[in-house]
């Protein structure tokens, strides 16, 4: 993915929270992600995988209100902390 329209993207949604700009950001993030969850499966079991893959987006819309594109973090390893910390709470509250 080019990384002007990432940038385009999180500008669009961020300033006018457009859901069109939301939805390549969820699309282009979903490979950041997967990893993950299968990092927490390995650990765990396929139930806290299948967990996590049904609350991955449930708060993509608030985690990405919080990027900010002038810090110079790279969006993949704000993607892959960010969700590191939210799926430890997922599964904290689901009693792993």
């Amino acid at each position: 993915m080019e990384e002007a329209q990432i940038k385009d993207w999180l500008m669009r949604f961020q300033r006018d929270k457009d859901i069109e700009a939301l939805e390549g950001l969820k699309n282009h993030c979903v490979s950041m992600i997967e990893p993950l969850i299968e990092e927490f499966e390995a650990k765990y079991d396929q139930q806290a995988g299948d967990l996590l893959r049904e609350n991955w987006d449930k708060r993509f819309f608030f985690i990405f209100t919080k990027y900010q594109l002038d810090v110079g973090l790279p969006l993949e390893t704000f993607v892959q902390n960010t969700y590191r910390f939210y799926f430890m709470q997922v599964l904290k509250r689901a009693g792993y």
